[in-house]
């Protein structure tokens, strides 16, 4: 059957540090690199899952910018702050060789993504970081063919919800969406889109939070999230939606019955 401007589109949307950026530990590094420049004290690896959040200038900001972030929120956003936190970040990196030794993938990532495609979903990912050296890595190792698309900070414009609107408005079509992070602000992102209509089309989004050693957030600070679902390893992502119904087995009740596992 032909895809029509109102038929249903499926998808699993996982994050990026949640497929191959997965060293959380890589980050707990630069961070505490940065934070003594601004006479700021280190972070406890604890500390730092309660707060990070991908990009160091989105999390770093309100720390290293204390007072003014008290004033003005949106100081997060001011493109000199990023900038300046960007650059001691990739210097940093370039000093520990993180810019070009991208850490290993996450466990079961390629399987995940292969079960989600014989599941009848199609993979995709989003990140509010620029297309750098980790799509090459993707390319490299060979998994990049699963992926339908990657939503960058192009399309997302810095906030996780704009990167879920912008896939729904190229679509033009009704969505459903499973997504998948370890980062705690991608599932409230992904809460606060979880039913919306544009133009006779629906968006829905179901959050499942992915709880590892890898994860940006510990799984306090996901369940706090609200996630529709909790997962500790991708081992447990089928059998927990198949559990738990919704677009996973819609998805499967689609699939012409002459269809099978590649």
């Amino acid at each position: 059957m032909s895809d029509t401007p109102t038929s249903v589109k499926r998808c699993l949307v996982r994050t990026m540090s949640d497929t191959i950026e997965t060293d959380i530990h890589r980050v707990h590094v630069i961070a505490n690199e940065i934070l003594p420049r601004y006479h700021k004290p280190e972070l406890s690896f604890e500390e730092l899952r309660k707060v990070a959040d991908g990009p160091f200038d989105f999390f770093l900001a309100p720390i290293l910018f204390e007072e003014d972030y008290r004033r003005d929120p949106s100081i997060i956003y001011n493109e000199g702050v990023r900038r300046e936190i960007r650059g001691h970040a990739l210097e940093i990196a370039r000093r520990h060789g993180f810019d070009v030794n991208p850490p290993d993938f996450i466990p079961g990532v390629e399987e995940s993504l292969r079960g989600a495609r014989d599941a009848g979903l199609s993979n995709m990912v989003l990140t509010t970081s620029g297309r750098r050296y980790k799509h090459r890595v993707m390319e490299e190792h060979g998994i990049s063919e699963y992926f339908d698309e990657i939503i960058d900070r192009d399309e997302t414009y810095f906030r996780k919800e704009q990167g879920i609107y912008h896939l729904f408005r190229k679509l033009n079509r009704k969505l459903d969406v499973i997504l998948l992070s370890g980062t705690a602000s991608y599932l409230r992102a992904g809460n606060n889109l979880e039913f919306a209509t544009v133009a006779g089309n629906d968006l829905s989004v179901f959050t499942v939070a992915l709880a590892t050693e890898y994860s940006y957030n510990d799984e306090e600070t996901l369940a706090a999230a609200k996630p529709k679902l909790l997962i500790r390893s991708l081992d447990e992502l089928f059998p927990k939606l198949r559990e738990a119904g919704g677009p996973l087995s819609e998805a499967a009740a689609d699939r012409p019955a002459s269809s099978s596992a590649a």
